[in-house]
Parts: C-alpha cells; structure tokens; sequence
C-alpha cells in the first residue's frame, strides 16, 4: 500500500537542488517557501500551496516553515498530471481553507497514522482537479484497456491526427501511445499491489494482449518486472504494519 509522508522544512539561506520519484504537495507554514523547477521560480506563502511533480529536477529554500506532503508518483493519475503541472500553485480559498488546515494539522500530530493523511490527500486531490478539461486523455484514462487509436482521439479535440500529434507531444510532454502506457502501467501497479491476479490476468485488465508485452512495458516503464514489483510492494506492507511511516521522434501510426 502506498505511504504519505510529510516533511518539514526551515532552511534560511540555503538552497537545496534535488529530484525524486515521488511529487510534492507544498504548504508554506510561516513567511514563504521559494522553488524553481522548469524554469520558472514560485515563492509561496501560506496563503497558497504548490504542486511539484514527480521525477524533475528542482531547487527550493525555506525561510519560513513549510510542510511537504510526499506524494508515491502512483498516487498521480496520468491522465491529471498536466492539468496539475501547469495549475502548480493555487490560493488558499474558502473552499480549500479548511482541508488544508486539517492537513497541517494531522501531519504535524505523530500520533495520526498514514491512512489518515492518505484520505486527506485524495481529498484534496479532487478538488485540485475538479477543472481538469481534456476529452482526450480523460477518454484515455478511462477506458485504457481498449483497442484505442489516434484518429477517434483526435476526433474527439476536433483535430486531424498530424495535429493532434503534435499538440499531444507539446502539451503532454509524450507521444499519446506513451501516455496512454503510463495510464496503463498505473493501473497495473495498483492491481498488483492490491490483489491476487496472475500477471497474465493483470495484462489483460490493463489492455496488454499477453503477459509477455505487458512485461515488456512494464520494465521499462519501472525498471523491474510486474513480479518483482508486486513482491515489494508486499515486503514494504509488512514493513509499514510494523511502523508505519510518520515523518512529517513523431508516430504516425493510428494504433495505440
């Protein structure tokens, strides 16, 4: 099962570069949290939140305080994380004021378990994506394990497929066979980490025709076999019931 941590930053003067495999949820405390990834540079007060997602490089300092929800990258939908890259910082609304003041409150508390950060996430997580607006991908996200092709994906923004292709790429950063992968792979990660399912079984829910291609996918997507990762996900499990974690080239083809 996939675990929420949270972190709390103070670092006056210093700044810090890294990337990880897991995004970020920030809540700037006190005075502002300042971070620049993909060429733009936020500094966020506690009057917003910002979002950083998984695997890219970015710099960040903290003079004030700050706390980071740590979010596993499978807890991030595919098919949202444009909308969530390109809306990263949000104001802290009437809407939102009081999720995120339970938030703070929860992951500053070491008595409160993981599960209560992760309900509080998916939460929030809906509310950051209620104005998500693409027939495409959300197409795609739902209906992964089908027989998909570009031309009825591009119908559906009203484009011609040479087009769609070139707005796909440079919207999404990837060609449309390899986000709907992603889309795929997600599920699948959250089928073997939750059920008892061949692998055979697993391909096939997730629109893979045999185990063999599915296996393919999915170790290059995540650097180990669909065997090997669900074995660690049931090893971090165990692990996590012990103590759980409280710290704060363009395709022209029309197949998918």
């Amino acid at each position: 099962m996939s675990i929420i941590s949270g972190s709390r930053y103070n670092l006056p003067g210093e700044v810090r570069t890294h990337s990880h495999r897991h995004g970020h949820i920030i809540l700037p405390l006190t005075g502002y949290f300042y971070i620049s990834w993909n060429g733009q540079e936020y500094w966020l007060t506690p009057e917003q939140i910002g979002f950083v997602p998984p695997e890219v490089l970015h710099s960040y300092s903290c003079p004030g305080e700050a706390l980071t929800l740590n979010i596993p990258s499978e807890m991030i939908k595919a098919s949202d994380l444009v909308y969530l890259t390109e809306n990263c910082v949000r104001a802290v609304d009437g809407h939102l004021a009081p999720l995120i003041a339970l938030i703070r409150q929860e992951a500053a508390d070491p008595s409160v378990g993981s599960d209560s950060l992760r309900y509080l996430f998916y939460f929030l997580y809906d509310k950051l994506v209620a104005g998500r607006e693409s027939r495409s991908l959300r197409y795609m996200e739902e209906n992964y394990a089908s027989d998909l092709t570009i031309r009825e994906l591009a119908a559906m923004e009203n484009y011609n497929v040479s087009y769609y292709i070139e707005w796909f790429r440079k919207t999404v950063g990837c060609l449309p066979s390899e986000y709907l992968r992603r889309v795929r792979i997600g599920k699948a990660k959250e089928i073997l980490a939750t059920t008892k399912y061949r692998i055979i079984d697993v391909a096939m829910q997730v629109g893979y025709g045999n185990s063999s291609s599915f296996t393919r996918a999915f170790r290059e997507s995540e650097g180990m076999t669909p065997y090997q990762y669900r074995k660690k996900e049931r090893e971090a499990g165990k692990t996590a019931g012990d103590a759980p974690d409280l710290s704060v080239s363009v395709e022209r083809s029309e197949n998918l």
